[in-house]
């Protein structure tokens, strides 16, 4: 589990945590079917085309990235936020992967900037 998730926080992640995010793929066949079905059945492109949707979300969104990120490098964040007509990129500091596991700080005020700059709007007769 070091090799797949080593590289994704900047500190070490729980063993508890981690089995717990395992365990049901390692002790439940039926997960380990569903997933083996899932890869044998995507196409190369599933992510690509799944990206292009992206640019017909019309909402505000914001795309949060780990400074530090080695699976997923800033670059893709920006291109990912890019794609979204109201995306926003917001590069975390200190972070990798994880973020919450590494500058949960700086997420949470990402978010209270984001949630307060994009109020929710209120739903029709609740007002």
């Amino acid at each position: 589990m070091r090799t797949s998730l080593g590289g994704m926080a900047k500190r070490p992640i729980p063993h508890e945590l981690v089995l717990r995010w395992y365990g049901p793929l390692l002790t439940d066949p039926a997960i380990r079917r569903d997933l083996a079905a899932f890869l044998r059945g995507t196409r190369k492109d599933t992510y690509l085309r799944a990206a292009e949707q992206l640019r017909t979300f019309d909402r505000p969104a914001l795309v949060v990235w780990g400074a530090e990120d080695r699976m997923m490098p800033p670059r893709t964040g920006r291109r990912l936020a890019e794609l979204l007509p109201h995306g926003e990129y917001v590069e975390i500091p200190d972070a990798r992967t994880l973020i919450p596991f590494d500058n949960p700080q700086a997420l949470s005020e990402a978010l209270r900037r984001f949630i307060a700059a994009h109020p929710a709007p209120v739903a029709r007769g609740t007002a």
